[in-house]
């Protein structure tokens, strides 16, 4: 290979050709163009005669040089140009190319099967075997041979990433016994295409390629190195994630979303990672209700297993430990025990027991009262460990504190309402915006008589949860180690307060039970737990491998991700864990730069640039150019003439018009023809409105092609599937109904789109507004949902009012009293005169917030997408209203008018 610079030639002796130009130029200048022919009549000989321009000798200078031109680039064309060419092109050693497909593998697969394929076509042009090596594998037994390399090209196209990391200890182990069967040669031309991260085996994997030849491990780019999610960390206000890299070259933001069970976003947040920062904490502040629906938490714009976590069990209903008092069984109804598992047993696995047995069912955890009090040091190690303990007060903790409290304790206690003291029980204060109580309402009957006290200054704000309205502590709390002490300091029955006699405390209970997050889902029991859905290398729930083997219960705390274990979704009985790729204190790490033989490469680094394919392609449109221009002198155009000088600049026309012809034609679209307009208005559809979530988006459409599948079935309509509709740029008029789901962050509507909404609904259209959160609209308090509000603030919305039990809605096809989607117990509003509107009687807007979508959403087969809170039952009623929804629309106010029949059949004298 001759190169200048970063340019080289393939086949450097093709340049010589270049030489003959001088004599190309004396031929084409000695060779004139062909005589012009023109018909000689005898007795025409003025009319039709033919014009006295020349022919020229010799061919003109511009057709010489043009044509000197075309045979440059050929000549160069056969050279085979290189920009940046490969070193070592030439070698005649085999190729074998180790790849990790490992789940850290999926942010740079594509630029790894681009830079393999570009090593394959190098092997197959110098006419050598090639073979391929990935380290993650399921089936790592298969043979390993050398061979053609369009057969190691196949089966690049037929591997994918895999949710597990890589294995190189296998794979050096595959290596090794295929070189002592003779499918692999002692001596080869290695490519490691690596993901960059350090695993066991690394060594092994060097160890064995390092003799084999010159070895180049080719790393992902700074901007395509993996990124990874650890365990989620329960938090008071909501929960915690870590995200880890390796590279810590660039500034990155990294967008997080914890979805439900259904794919629905329950939240979102950012964090950023500075140029120096390999792993941040990013903080999710949600309520427990809110908190629980969370099934996975994903890692926004890269799809990856490790970029997953999923939630089981222990995230979504803890186990918690009460510690067992055997003074207390003589009367359990006032028993401090008896209240405390009548207030935890609806939301956490509760268990009843002595030490040892919690323990042993792995608790995580631990409720103790004043008669359970305990100074066993196992409590304080479990607490280090990350278990989480409620303490309540009493006697023995007022007269003899211990160190195991979030706060210093006085001693005595005290005591309100009694003969020696003037002061009445105390009522408990609002709670702070910063405590885990915060929202909470307050009854005026939880009191207080007595409390224990903390020592002044050691009560700080901080670990306050809840005062009573002269200001001393009632909850107190603190981390310790990994896990956290509280306190209440009352007792847990009424002796010392009114408070679990209230509705308040099983909800306070169930906020400071959110902070359990030390035990795992798994208790030590016979068994083994059998995958239900497995994570792909995208980090989507699919159905598990043909590998993937029963993980024994006694073994679940040592499982890792691996091809017999895959992550997803374990299921032992009614019990359910989540195996993730980055378990409880794991830590992403860079692989090591010190490997012998290894000599290390970027992804992202300037690849050779081939320009002999798109030369000759040039020379081809240069070529046909050149018979035009041929044809045209030898007069076979006669209405394409030249005039004098003129040549050239036709020459540089007709290039740039074949260039440019082609997006020119593309541009020319008449005016009138819509096919958005030509598909909706040709068939019976109905609309959603696009939101720019893609998830949203998708149930949107799912829903209303299952609505138009049970329409088909039920009635004598025939909807075709829905369309996507955009409210800005798209005319309504063409839809009877448009599903538009709500989002807390829906934007405003610009004033165009706004009067395109007013005219639909004016013109007898039927908008759904669906705000999709009956199930947490509590939460609000009443407020008004932000983004419908933004949205109805600028459409002309008569008066609304619930849909009362004779509205036509109710009979329209089906007889309901209820309206419910995914969720029920939503009202549901409409428009509350709309006699008084221009559209014979109807309601132009129909507003609720049971998630309609997707109890009607059907997938290809027709099957149900999502869960619906009532069953089969719910789902068929909340199809029957969607057909009520469709004759509504349809028909109007028809069903209505039939009350007025025997008035008109009086009137007709019938």
């Amino acid at each position: 290979m001759f190169a200048i610079g970063p340019l080289a030639f393939a086949a450097p002796l093709a340049l010589l050709g270049l030489l003959t130009l001088p004599i190309l130029w004396r031929l084409l200048r000695a060779t004139p163009p062909p005589p012009r022919r023109a018909v000689f009549p005898p007795l025409r000989l003025l009319e039709d005669a033919p014009d006295d321009a020349e022919t020229p000798h010799h061919a003109p200078w511009w057709l010489i040089v043009f044509r000197l031109l075309l045979a440059t680039i050929v000549i160069i064309a056969l050279a085979r140009p290189v920009w940046q060419p490969e070193p070592e092109v030439a070698t005649a050693r085999p190729l074998l190319l180790v790849i990790d497909n490992g789940w850290a593998s999926a942010s740079s697969w594509r630029d790894m099967v681009r830079e393999a394929n570009f090593r394959l076509d190098l092997a197959e042009e110098a006419g050598r075997t090639a073979a391929i090596v990935f380290t993650a594998e399921d089936t790592p037994d298969a043979e390993l041979v050398l061979g053609d390399p369009d057969a190691a090209r196949r089966q690049l196209e037929g591997e994918e990433v895999r949710p597990w990391p890589p294995n190189r200890a296998v794979a050096a182990a595959r290596i090794r016994q295929a070189m002592e069967d003779g499918g692999l040669s002692n001596s080869m031309r290695v490519f490691w295409l690596t993901d960059g991260l350090e695993t066991n085996g690394d060594e092994d994997l060097a160890g064995i390629l390092g003799p084999l030849g010159p070895v180049t491990a080719v790393l992902p780019g700074p901007g395509r190195s993996p990124l990874a999610l650890g365990t989620p960390i329960v938090t008071p206000n909501g929960f915690a994630v870590d995200v880890q890299r390796v590279s810590s070259e660039l500034d990155r933001t990294v967008a997080l979303v914890a979805t439900a069970a259904d794919g629905r976003a329950v939240a979102r947040t950012e964090v950023e990672l500075g140029a120096s920062v390999t792993s941040a904490r990013a903080e999710i502040e949600l309520p427990l209700d809110l908190r629980n629906r969370v099934s996975a938490i994903r890692i926004e714009g890269q799809s990856s297993a490790g970029g997953t976590q999923l939630t089981d069990d222990a995230w979504q209903r803890p186990r918690v430990g009460v510690i067992d008092a055997a003074s207390e069984d003589g009367q359990p109804l006032l028993s401090d025990l008896h209240y405390i598992m009548r207030a935890i047993e609806p939301f956490t696995d509760a268990r009843r027991d002595g030490l040892d047995a919690l323990f042993d069912a792995n608790v995580s955890a631990l409720i103790m009262v004043d008669a359970a009090r305990t100074d066993d040091p196992r409590v304080t190690d479990f607490v280090n460990r990350g278990g989480l303990l409620i303490r309540f007060a009493g006697p023995r903790l007022a007269a003899r504190p211990d160190t195991l409290l979030p706060v210093q304790l006085r001693e005595g206690g005290r005591l309100f309402g009694s003969a020696l003291s003037w002061e009445d029980p105390q009522r408990l204060a609002p709670f702070g915006t910063d405590s885990p109580f915060a929202g909470l309402a307050i009854p005026a009957e939880a009191t207080v008589s007595r409390q224990v006290l903390a020592e002044p200054g050691t009560a700080s704000a901080d670990r306050v949860w809840a005062r009573l309205e002269d200001g001393t502590p009632l909850v107190t709390a603190m981390r310790q180690g990994e896990g956290w002490v509280v306190l209440f300091h009352v007792t847990a029955g009424p002796d010392w307060s009114d408070l679990p006699l209230t509705g308040l405390f099983p909800r306070m209970l169930r906020r400071v039970s959110a902070l359990a997050q030390g035990g795992s889902a798994i208790p030590t029991q016979a068994g083994a737990y059998v995958i239900d859905r497995a994570l792909d290398g995208q980090g989507r729930l699919a159905n598990p491998p043909v590998s993937a083997r029963p993980v024994p219960a006694q073994n679940w705390e040592q499982a890792s991700a691996s091809p017999t274990t895959p992550p997803g979704i374990y299921r032992l009985g009614a019990a359910s864990a989540a195996l993730n790729v980055l378990r409880a204190g794991d830590t992403l790490q860079a692989l090591p730069r010190a490997l012998p033989g290894i000599v290390y490469a970027n992804l992202e680094a300037p690849a050779e640039r081939r320009f002999a394919g798109p030369l000759l392609a040039l020379a081809l449109i240069l070529l046909a150019i050149d018979a035009i221009l041929a044809l045209a002198l030898a007069g076979r155009f006669p209405r394409l003439r030249f005039p004098r000088g003129g040549g050239a600049v036709a020459a540089l026309v007709l290039t740039a018009g074949l260039v440019f012809a082609m997006p020119a034609v593309e541009a020319q679209e008449p005016e009138y023809l819509d096919s958005f307009e030509l598909d909706a208005a040709l068939d019976l559809r109905f609309g959603y409105v696009e939101t720019g979530n893609r998830e949203i988006d998708a149930r949107s459409r799912a829903g209303l092609v299952g609505l138009s599948q049970q329409i088909w079935r039920r009635s004598a309509m025939e909807p075709e599937s829905p369309m996507a509709v955009n409210v800005e740029t798209h005319e309504l008029v063409f839809f009877p109904i448009l599903y538009w789901p709500i989002t807390n962050d829906a934007p405003a509507l610009s004033d165009a789109a706004a009067a395109r909404v007013n005219r639909y609904i004016q013109s007898g259209g039927l908008i759904v507004f669906d705000t999709q959160d009956a199930d947490v609209a509590v939460s609000r308090a009443g407020a008004p949902h932000p983004g419908l509000a933004r949205v109805l603030e600028a459409i002309d919305v008569p008066p609304l009012a619930p849909v009362d039990p004779d509205h036509v809605l109710t009979k329209s096809f089906y007889l309901l009293q209820d309206f419910p989607g995914r969720v029920s117990g939503g009202r549901v509003w409409v428009e509350a005169d709309p006699d008084g509107a221009s559209r014979d009687g109807t309601s132009g807007v129909v507003i609720g917030a049971n998630d309609w979508a997707s109890a009607w959403a059907v997938d290809d087969n027709g099957q149900p997408l999502y869960p619906v809170e009532g069953g089969d039952r719910q789902r068929e009623m909340a199809r029957r209203f969607g057909v009520n929804l469709a004759m509504y629309a349809l028909t109007g106010n028809y069903k209505a008018d039939q009350v007025h029949i025997p008035a008109l059949l009086e009137r007709l004298g019938q």
